[in-house]
Protein backbone atom coordinates (compact mmCIF):
# COMPACT_ATOMS: atom_id res chain seq x y z
CA UNK A 1 0.00 0.00 0.00
CA UNK A 2 1.16 3.53 -0.71
CA UNK A 3 1.87 5.84 1.86
CA UNK A 4 0.66 9.22 2.37
CA UNK A 5 4.44 10.63 2.62
CA UNK A 6 5.17 8.73 -0.62
CA UNK A 7 2.18 10.11 -2.23
CA UNK A 8 3.38 13.82 -1.49
CA UNK A 9 6.81 13.22 -2.49
CA UNK A 10 5.44 12.04 -6.35
CA UNK A 11 3.70 15.40 -5.79
CA UNK A 12 7.01 17.33 -5.08
CA UNK A 13 8.84 15.57 -7.90
CA UNK A 14 5.89 16.03 -10.15
CA UNK A 15 6.33 19.85 -10.21
CA UNK A 16 10.63 20.54 -9.69
CA UNK A 17 11.56 17.81 -12.21
CA UNK A 18 13.32 16.32 -8.80
CA UNK A 19 13.76 13.03 -7.36
CA UNK A 20 12.59 9.69 -9.92
CA UNK A 21 11.93 12.31 -12.89
CA UNK A 22 15.94 13.80 -12.11
CA UNK A 23 17.07 10.25 -11.99
CA UNK A 24 15.37 8.93 -14.91
CA UNK A 25 16.85 11.80 -16.70
CA UNK A 26 20.09 11.59 -15.39
CA UNK A 27 20.13 7.61 -16.32
CA UNK A 28 19.17 8.95 -20.26
CA UNK A 29 22.17 11.47 -20.26
CA UNK A 30 24.22 8.94 -19.22
CA UNK A 31 23.18 6.79 -22.22
CA UNK A 32 23.02 9.26 -25.16
CA UNK A 33 25.96 11.42 -23.54
CA UNK A 34 24.07 13.95 -23.92
CA UNK A 35 24.60 17.35 -21.52
CA UNK A 36 20.33 17.70 -20.93
CA UNK A 37 17.27 15.39 -21.08
CA UNK A 38 13.96 16.77 -20.04
CA UNK A 39 10.61 14.08 -19.46
CA UNK A 40 7.47 14.58 -20.61
CA UNK A 41 4.11 13.94 -21.05
CA UNK A 42 4.67 11.48 -24.45
CA UNK A 43 7.10 11.95 -27.42
CA UNK A 44 4.30 14.39 -29.21
CA UNK A 45 4.46 16.72 -26.75
CA UNK A 46 8.46 16.42 -26.94
CA UNK A 47 8.14 17.22 -30.99
CA UNK A 48 5.90 20.14 -30.23
CA UNK A 49 7.69 21.88 -27.53
CA UNK A 50 10.63 21.50 -29.67
CA UNK A 51 9.20 23.31 -32.51
CA UNK A 52 8.30 25.84 -30.44
CA UNK A 53 11.55 26.41 -28.46
CA UNK A 54 13.31 26.64 -32.16
CA UNK A 55 10.90 29.23 -33.35
CA UNK A 56 9.39 26.26 -35.79
CA UNK A 57 5.58 27.78 -36.54
CA UNK A 58 4.62 28.80 -40.30
CA UNK A 59 7.67 27.51 -41.16
CA UNK A 60 8.63 25.09 -44.27
CA UNK A 61 10.46 21.35 -42.98
CA UNK A 62 11.73 18.38 -44.99
CA UNK A 63 10.58 15.13 -43.60
CA UNK A 64 9.47 11.36 -44.53
CA UNK A 65 6.41 10.79 -45.75
CA UNK A 66 6.27 6.64 -44.19
CA UNK A 67 6.08 7.08 -40.90
CA UNK A 68 3.35 7.40 -38.61
CA UNK A 69 1.29 10.91 -38.12
CA UNK A 70 1.98 11.53 -34.94
CA UNK A 71 5.60 12.50 -35.88
CA UNK A 72 4.39 15.17 -38.10
CA UNK A 73 1.15 15.88 -35.49
CA UNK A 74 2.31 18.92 -33.70
CA UNK A 75 4.39 20.62 -36.31
CA UNK A 76 1.25 21.13 -38.68
CA UNK A 77 -0.64 22.34 -35.65
CA UNK A 78 1.50 25.48 -35.20
CA UNK A 79 1.08 25.91 -39.31
CA UNK A 80 3.97 24.56 -40.68
CA UNK A 81 4.99 23.11 -44.01
CA UNK A 82 5.80 19.56 -44.64
CA UNK A 83 8.60 19.03 -47.96
CA UNK A 84 8.28 15.16 -48.20
CA UNK A 85 11.63 13.63 -49.07
CA UNK A 86 12.08 9.90 -50.00
CA UNK A 87 13.65 7.32 -48.24
CA UNK A 88 16.28 4.68 -47.89
CA UNK A 89 15.09 1.14 -48.60
CA UNK A 90 17.52 -0.43 -46.51
CA UNK A 91 16.88 1.76 -43.16
CA UNK A 92 13.60 3.31 -44.57
CA UNK A 93 14.98 6.50 -43.12
CA UNK A 94 15.27 10.02 -44.44
CA UNK A 95 17.70 9.78 -47.75
CA UNK A 96 20.20 12.52 -47.69
CA UNK A 97 20.34 12.68 -51.57
CA UNK A 98 16.62 13.12 -51.92
CA UNK A 99 16.76 15.79 -48.97
CA UNK A 100 19.01 17.79 -50.72
CA UNK A 101 16.74 17.49 -53.97
CA UNK A 102 14.09 19.23 -51.72
CA UNK A 103 15.58 21.80 -49.42
CA UNK A 104 14.77 25.47 -50.94
CA UNK A 105 15.44 28.44 -49.34
CA UNK A 106 12.71 28.94 -46.96
CA UNK A 107 13.44 25.19 -45.45
CA UNK A 108 14.37 25.82 -41.43
CA UNK A 109 14.31 22.13 -40.39
CA UNK A 110 15.16 18.04 -41.03
CA UNK A 111 12.50 15.91 -39.05
CA UNK A 112 14.37 12.50 -39.49
CA UNK A 113 12.36 9.13 -37.99
CA UNK A 114 14.35 6.14 -36.68
CA UNK A 115 11.14 3.89 -37.84
CA UNK A 116 10.34 1.09 -36.19
CA UNK A 117 13.84 1.44 -33.83
CA UNK A 118 15.96 1.35 -36.95
CA UNK A 119 18.58 4.40 -37.04
CA UNK A 120 18.35 6.59 -39.65
CA UNK A 121 22.33 7.88 -40.70
CA UNK A 122 22.74 10.18 -37.99
CA UNK A 123 26.55 11.24 -38.87
CA UNK A 124 25.15 12.00 -42.82
CA UNK A 125 21.90 13.76 -41.20
CA UNK A 126 24.25 15.75 -39.19
CA UNK A 127 26.20 16.98 -41.71
CA UNK A 128 23.55 17.69 -44.01
CA UNK A 129 21.66 19.98 -41.74
CA UNK A 130 25.31 21.99 -40.99
CA UNK A 131 25.79 22.58 -44.40
CA UNK A 132 22.45 24.24 -45.40
CA UNK A 133 22.23 25.73 -41.51
CA UNK A 134 19.23 23.82 -41.33
CA UNK A 135 17.80 22.71 -37.35
CA UNK A 136 18.13 18.55 -37.25
CA UNK A 137 15.45 16.92 -34.93
CA UNK A 138 14.65 13.26 -34.71
CA UNK A 139 11.95 11.24 -33.86
CA UNK A 140 13.59 8.73 -32.30
CA UNK A 141 10.48 7.08 -29.87
CA UNK A 142 11.26 3.74 -31.57
CA UNK A 143 14.77 3.78 -31.25
CA UNK A 144 15.76 3.58 -27.39
CA UNK A 145 18.89 1.07 -27.44
CA UNK A 146 19.15 0.95 -31.13
CA UNK A 147 22.65 1.78 -32.52
CA UNK A 148 24.30 2.56 -35.74
CA UNK A 149 28.26 2.58 -36.50
CA UNK A 150 28.51 2.66 -32.27
CA UNK A 151 26.31 5.34 -31.70
CA UNK A 152 23.15 5.72 -29.99
CA UNK A 153 20.16 6.21 -32.98
CA UNK A 154 19.92 9.81 -33.47
CA UNK A 155 22.66 10.73 -31.87
CA UNK A 156 23.84 13.82 -33.55
CA UNK A 157 20.63 15.36 -33.81
CA UNK A 158 19.93 18.74 -32.64
CA UNK A 159 16.67 16.94 -30.23
CA UNK A 160 15.64 13.79 -29.85
CA UNK A 161 12.73 12.39 -28.57
CA UNK A 162 12.47 9.04 -26.98
CA UNK A 163 9.12 7.25 -25.62
CA UNK A 164 7.88 4.98 -22.64
CA UNK A 165 4.36 3.87 -24.39
CA UNK A 166 3.34 0.70 -25.20
CA UNK A 167 5.72 -1.40 -27.26
CA UNK A 168 8.79 1.00 -26.47
CA UNK A 169 12.07 -0.43 -24.99
CA UNK A 170 11.04 1.34 -21.67
CA UNK A 171 7.38 0.68 -20.58
CA UNK A 172 5.73 3.33 -18.46
CA UNK A 173 2.48 3.03 -19.74
CA UNK A 174 3.15 7.36 -21.14
CA UNK A 175 6.01 9.17 -21.15
CA UNK A 176 8.44 10.50 -23.08
CA UNK A 177 12.16 12.20 -23.18
CA UNK A 178 13.87 14.87 -24.95
CA UNK A 179 17.97 14.92 -25.29
CA UNK A 180 19.85 17.93 -26.68
CA UNK A 181 23.14 19.16 -26.04
CA UNK A 182 22.10 23.27 -26.67
CA UNK A 183 21.61 24.97 -23.26
CA UNK A 184 19.36 27.65 -24.88
CA UNK A 185 17.22 25.13 -26.26
CA UNK A 186 16.83 23.34 -22.86
CA UNK A 187 15.61 26.65 -21.31
CA UNK A 188 13.16 27.17 -23.46
CA UNK A 189 11.77 23.57 -22.93
CA UNK A 190 11.81 24.31 -19.67
CA UNK A 191 9.97 27.58 -20.32
CA UNK A 192 7.36 25.86 -22.28
CA UNK A 193 6.43 22.81 -20.95
CA UNK A 194 7.45 22.67 -16.85
CA UNK A 195 6.07 23.78 -13.82
CA UNK A 196 6.93 27.62 -12.17
CA UNK A 197 8.83 25.66 -9.44
CA UNK A 198 11.49 24.08 -12.16
CA UNK A 199 11.45 27.16 -13.82
CA UNK A 200 13.05 28.71 -10.96
CA UNK A 201 14.90 26.00 -9.59
CA UNK A 202 16.67 25.51 -12.90
CA UNK A 203 16.87 28.94 -14.61
CA UNK A 204 16.71 31.32 -11.56
CA UNK A 205 14.42 33.91 -13.02
CA UNK A 206 12.44 36.38 -11.11
CA UNK A 207 9.83 35.87 -13.84
CA UNK A 208 8.53 32.62 -14.18
CA UNK A 209 5.36 31.12 -17.01
CA UNK A 210 2.24 30.19 -15.49
CA UNK A 211 0.95 29.77 -19.30
CA UNK A 212 2.95 26.89 -20.22
CA UNK A 213 1.33 23.62 -21.10
CA UNK A 214 1.50 20.98 -18.71
CA UNK A 215 4.61 19.01 -20.12
CA UNK A 216 5.77 17.25 -17.60
CA UNK A 217 6.08 13.49 -17.09
CA UNK A 218 3.42 11.99 -14.49
CA UNK A 219 5.81 10.96 -11.83
CA UNK A 220 4.22 7.41 -11.79
CA UNK A 221 5.24 7.10 -15.26
CA UNK A 222 8.76 8.43 -14.22
CA UNK A 223 9.20 5.93 -10.93
CA UNK A 224 8.21 2.87 -13.06
CA UNK A 225 10.46 3.33 -16.14
CA UNK A 226 13.24 4.82 -13.84
CA UNK A 227 12.92 1.26 -11.99
CA UNK A 228 12.57 -0.69 -15.07
CA UNK A 229 15.43 1.09 -17.50
CA UNK A 230 18.48 -1.16 -16.94
CA UNK A 231 16.44 -4.56 -17.08
CA UNK A 232 14.02 -3.19 -20.06
CA UNK A 233 17.55 -2.38 -22.29
CA UNK A 234 18.90 -5.88 -21.27
CA UNK A 235 15.73 -7.29 -22.25
CA UNK A 236 16.43 -5.52 -25.46
CA UNK A 237 19.56 -7.33 -26.04
CA UNK A 238 17.57 -10.78 -26.47
CA UNK A 239 15.08 -9.22 -28.41
CA UNK A 240 17.96 -8.37 -31.04
CA UNK A 241 19.71 -11.49 -31.16
CA UNK A 242 16.41 -13.21 -31.91
CA UNK A 243 15.15 -11.07 -34.74
CA UNK A 244 18.96 -11.01 -35.78
CA UNK A 245 18.50 -14.96 -35.97
CA UNK A 246 14.64 -14.25 -38.04
CA UNK A 247 16.84 -11.81 -40.56
CA UNK A 248 19.71 -14.54 -41.02
CA UNK A 249 16.82 -17.44 -41.90
CA UNK A 250 14.84 -14.72 -44.28
CA UNK A 251 18.37 -13.65 -46.47
CA UNK A 252 18.88 -17.79 -46.58
CA UNK A 253 15.13 -18.30 -48.18
CA UNK A 254 15.92 -15.43 -50.88
CA UNK A 255 12.22 -14.30 -51.02
CA UNK A 256 12.89 -11.07 -49.19
CA UNK A 257 15.38 -8.53 -50.18
CA UNK A 258 18.39 -9.07 -48.59
CA UNK A 259 18.60 -7.11 -44.70
CA UNK A 260 22.21 -6.25 -44.34
CA UNK A 261 22.22 -4.47 -40.91
CA UNK A 262 25.29 -6.23 -39.35
CA UNK A 263 27.39 -5.58 -42.34
CA UNK A 264 26.45 -1.51 -42.06
CA UNK A 265 27.07 -1.65 -38.23
CA UNK A 266 23.03 -1.13 -37.54
CA UNK A 267 21.50 -3.02 -34.90
CA UNK A 268 17.81 -1.84 -34.62
CA UNK A 269 15.68 -1.76 -31.12
CA UNK A 270 13.09 -3.69 -33.49
CA UNK A 271 10.08 -1.79 -32.51
CA UNK A 272 9.14 -4.03 -35.48
CA UNK A 273 11.03 -6.22 -36.94
CA UNK A 274 10.14 -5.62 -40.97
CA UNK A 275 11.31 -7.12 -44.30
CA UNK A 276 10.07 -6.41 -48.12
CA UNK A 277 8.98 -9.00 -50.22
CA UNK A 278 10.84 -10.06 -53.50
CA UNK A 279 9.31 -9.81 -56.77
CA UNK A 280 5.76 -11.37 -56.86
CA UNK A 281 6.13 -13.78 -53.78
CA UNK A 282 2.92 -14.32 -52.11
CA UNK A 283 3.08 -13.68 -48.00
CA UNK A 284 1.35 -17.13 -46.99
CA UNK A 285 3.80 -18.58 -49.18
CA UNK A 286 6.91 -17.14 -47.02
CA UNK A 287 4.51 -17.93 -43.81
CA UNK A 288 4.34 -21.86 -44.97
CA UNK A 289 8.33 -21.85 -45.62
CA UNK A 290 9.13 -20.15 -42.37
CA UNK A 291 6.61 -22.25 -40.36
CA UNK A 292 8.90 -25.02 -41.73
CA UNK A 293 11.88 -23.69 -39.97
CA UNK A 294 10.45 -23.53 -36.71
CA UNK A 295 9.06 -20.18 -36.88
CA UNK A 296 6.37 -19.69 -34.76
CA UNK A 297 4.29 -15.84 -35.86
CA UNK A 298 2.97 -13.83 -37.87
CA UNK A 299 3.36 -11.64 -41.16
CA UNK A 300 1.19 -8.80 -40.75
CA UNK A 301 0.80 -5.09 -42.95
CA UNK A 302 3.01 -2.63 -40.98
CA UNK A 303 1.06 -0.58 -38.81
CA UNK A 304 2.58 2.26 -41.13
CA UNK A 305 0.44 4.44 -44.73
CA UNK A 306 2.21 7.22 -46.50
CA UNK A 307 1.62 10.34 -44.86
CA UNK A 308 0.30 12.34 -48.07
CA UNK A 309 -1.96 9.59 -48.84
CA UNK A 310 -3.64 9.74 -46.06
CA UNK A 311 -7.74 11.27 -46.24
CA UNK A 312 -7.29 13.02 -42.81
CA UNK A 313 -3.84 14.47 -44.09
CA UNK A 314 -5.17 15.27 -47.27
CA UNK A 315 -8.48 17.05 -45.59
CA UNK A 316 -6.37 18.97 -42.58
CA UNK A 317 -3.11 20.02 -44.63
CA UNK A 318 -3.57 19.65 -48.47
CA UNK A 319 -3.30 23.34 -48.63
CA UNK A 320 -0.09 23.21 -46.64
CA UNK A 321 1.77 21.23 -49.98
CA UNK A 322 2.77 22.93 -52.59
CA UNK A 323 4.72 19.91 -54.00
CA UNK A 324 4.34 17.29 -56.20
CA UNK A 325 5.22 14.37 -54.59
CA UNK A 326 7.83 12.02 -55.90
CA UNK A 327 9.38 9.44 -53.41
CA UNK A 328 8.95 6.29 -55.36
CA UNK A 329 10.90 4.08 -53.12
CA UNK A 330 8.48 5.36 -50.09
CA UNK A 331 5.81 4.17 -52.44
CA UNK A 332 7.05 0.95 -53.16
CA UNK A 333 7.75 0.08 -49.31
CA UNK A 334 4.14 0.91 -48.31
CA UNK A 335 2.91 -1.55 -51.21
CA UNK A 336 5.79 -4.61 -50.31
CA UNK A 337 6.97 -4.15 -46.27
CA UNK A 338 5.59 -6.87 -44.47
CA UNK A 339 5.86 -7.26 -40.20
CA UNK A 340 6.60 -9.99 -38.83
CA UNK A 341 4.93 -10.07 -36.19
CA UNK A 342 3.91 -12.58 -32.36
CA UNK A 343 1.75 -12.39 -29.32
CA UNK A 344 5.38 -12.71 -27.37
CA UNK A 345 8.81 -13.55 -28.45
CA UNK A 346 9.90 -14.54 -31.99
CA UNK A 347 9.58 -17.63 -31.34
CA UNK A 348 12.56 -18.61 -33.82
CA UNK A 349 14.54 -22.10 -33.08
Amino acid sequence: MVKIDELISWQQIHLSGTGEVAALESKLKQYYGMQYALCVTNATTGLWAIALALGLQNQQFVTTPYTYGATLASWLFLGNQPIFADIEPDTLSLSCEAVRQVITPKTKALLAVDLFGIPSDTVALRQLASEYGLWYVADAAQSLGATRGGLPASLLADALVVSFTTGKTVFAGEGGAILTNHADLYEKLIWYTQHPIRQHLELGLYLDNEFAINGRIHPLAAVLANATFEESLQNLQVHQQECFQVIELLNSLGLTEDIDFANQGINPSFFRLTATLKDSTQISTLLKILQSHGFRGSLESPPVRLIYRQPSFLAQYQHKCQQHFCCPQAEYQSVNRFCIASNEKLNYR
